[in-house]
């Protein structure tokens, strides 16, 4: 299975609203700083993560975005499904022969089983592990 850069910008931004404490807006701009990735590209994803209900956004001075419900209840399978589309599909195209209908029952098991499996992760456990990486990455100073 390959992640597509659509969903990975899009998942880091939900992990970046995700650990705003106060749920105060970030900017599309301010997130994109954030992770290090284009801003233009980043828009479409938080455009498409609106329109599926995962975040709302706000215009203006102190506008920008924020989760739409808690982080403990948005999956990262929501947020795949949002970005791209159902998780695993089978291919496009006639099922004709018995092994076309092999491959295509194949590609419909594996979909659910991905799909069950990352429905499990919510965006609150990935923050918590985000936080988690952060403090690992801070130095520490004896005296």
């Amino acid at each position: 299975m390959r992640v597509s850069t659509r969903t990975e910008y899009g998942l880091r931004a939900l992990i970046e609203l995700a650990t705003q404490k106060d749920g105060t807006p970030v900017s599309a701009k301010e997130l994109a700083a954030r992770q290090q990735v284009p801003a233009r590209f980043l828009e479409q994803q938080i455009t498409a993560l609106r329109k599926a209900g995962l975040i709302t956004s706000r215009r203006g001075a102190g506008g920008g975005c924020s989760l739409a419900r808690p982080a403990g209840e948005i999956s990262v399978a929501d947020a795949m499904e949002a970005l791209e589309g159902q998780v695993i599909g089978a291919p496009d195209g006639e099922v004709t022969t018995s092994a076309s209908r092999a491959t295509s029952e194949l590609w419909k098991q594996v979909g659910g089983t991905v799909r069950a499996a990352l429905a499990q992760i919510t965006l609150a456990d990935l923050a918590a592990r985000k936080e988690e990486l952060d403090q690992a990455a801070s130095p520490m100073f004896y005296i």
